[in-house]
């Protein structure tokens, strides 16, 4: 039976129905403490690095934790909007959507979460025609209402769903999502298809990379993601932890950029080697990952865009990587890089010598990072290649594949010149 809180400022943390901890507000800030069933139990373990069992960090760092569960700008605005809360009532909105976060958390009222029927409501093809076209964003039309509990970080219009038979399906209560519904943007063109395209070249190139397919509408094309965070086996579906690094540093998510505070290479690397089980392992994908958003034109890739998933053995790993877009191909978006690249975020100024450093950032010795990017320069090619075939054979054509590939191109022709004028040099 649940135990209904009398206490309206307090919130419930569960980790697969057991009880991790409680939120408690504060005026508009709160607080959270491990429960002592949790600390008691011999699997537990810290929800965050920035977390630590020890209970030894600030109200600050926990406030940061769950607030970057939560959607940002103008999707928390409209949520916040339909729902009748104010925008910077985060613990009103923890409540409100907490029921299906990133990884395996939910949050709820309840001190006990009691076994209740996996339900969802099938989407019909109109809301998703609809949907699909941005009449009306999906996530603040859907979320907080009718049993449905879903959170999502981030600014995009996206919706966490479940296929059952063919057939797209929302949540509701506490039940699971699998895929991620990305929706066209009204500011930039393509963009489900960008970063489909943008992925199938990471995925070409060796990169962890989500799996990810378009789903055509009568209106417009949608990326449909498979999420990382969820296993779907005979057993069921189950949720995996997860954090990302504004999460594991205890940074607010209004700060995800280096320039803001936010996470730096350097920082992330310095978590994977203390917190890692194969450091050089992760050290070498965060690389890659790094290298790869240089030559592609993500300049997005920042600190809520790279995350570390918790294995079923406890091992902590890079997630695969997610997010992956080709930003330089609009105009709009700043090309500067979201975490600096050996000092340099403007990405046609970065040569050997920020290489060089971008290895002493890392504590990792050049030669790793010249190694890593010749392989990306010599492979990126024959991968753009294959990516369009298999792009155009699975979903036809899309004028945003010849801009990226120019742009990729292009990027790729200054790189080798530069490196290989300064290996000149340096001979």
């Amino acid at each position: 039976m649940e135990t209904v809180s009398t206490t309206a400022n307090i919130l419930y943390v569960h980790y697969h129905r057991q009880l991790v901890g409680t939120l408690h507000a504060h005026g508009e800030q709160f607080s959270f403490r491990y429960a002592r069933s949790w600390l008691e139990q011999p699997q537990h373990f810290p929800i965050s690095l920035s977390l630590p069992l020890s209970g030894e960090y600030s109200d600050e760092a926990a406030q940061a934790f769950f607030v970057n569960l939560l959607p940002e700008a103008t999707v928390r605005q409209r949520i916040c909007a339909a729902l009748k809360i104010s925008a910077g009532n985060d613990f009103e909105l923890l409540r409100a959507i907490g029921g299906d976060c990133a990884g395996a958390l939910t949050i709820t009222e309840t001190e006990t979460v009691a076994l209740r029927p996996i339900a969802y409501e099938f989407i019909s093809p109109k809301q998703l025609d609809d949907w699909s076209a941005g009449t009306p964003d999906a996530f603040s039309a859907v979320t907080g209402h009718n049993e449905v509990r879903l959170s999502l970080a981030g600014a995009q219009d996206k919706l966490p769903v479940h296929e059952i038979d063919g057939r797209l399906a929302i949540p509701t209560g506490d039940a699971p999502s699998t895929l991620l519904l990305k929706f066209a943007s009204p500011f930039y063109s393509h963009l489900p298809e960008n970063e489909a395209f943008v992925t199938l070249i990471a995925k070409k190139l060796g990169l962890p990379v989500v799996d990810i397919e378009l789903r055509a509408t009568a209106k417009k094309r949608i990326a449909v993601i498979h999420r990382y965070d969820r296993i779907v086996d005979d057993r069921g579906i189950r949720r995996l932890h997860q954090e990302d690094f504004c999460q594991a540093l205890g940074i607010d998510a209004r700060r995800k950029y280096e320039k803001e505070g936010g996470p730096s290479l350097a920082a992330c690397a310095a978590v994977i080697r203390a917190h890692c089980a194969l450091p050089i392992v992760e050290l070498r994908k965060l690389i890659d990952w790094a290298l790869f958003n240089l030559i592609f034109g993500n300049a997005d890739a920042h600190g809520k865009n790279l995350s570390l998933l918790n294995g079923e053995d406890g091992r902590r790993v890079l997630a695969p990587f997610y997010d992956l877009v080709c930003t330089r191909n609009y105009p709009k978006i700043d090309r500067h890089l979201a975490m600096s690249l050996g000092g340099r975020t403007d990405p046609d100024l970065v040569g050997q010598a920020q290489l060089r450093q971008f290895a002493e950032d890392l504590g990792v010795g050049w030669r790793l990072i010249e190694e890593a990017t010749e392989r990306l320069i010599q492979r990126s090619s024959q991968a753009i290649d294959e990516a369009t075939a298999v792009f155009q054979e699975r979903w036809g054509r899309s004028p945003v594949l010849p801009r990226i590939v120019t742009l990729a191109r292009k990027q790729l022709q200054r790189l080798s010149r530069e490196l290989a004028y300064r290996s000149r040099q340096n001979n």
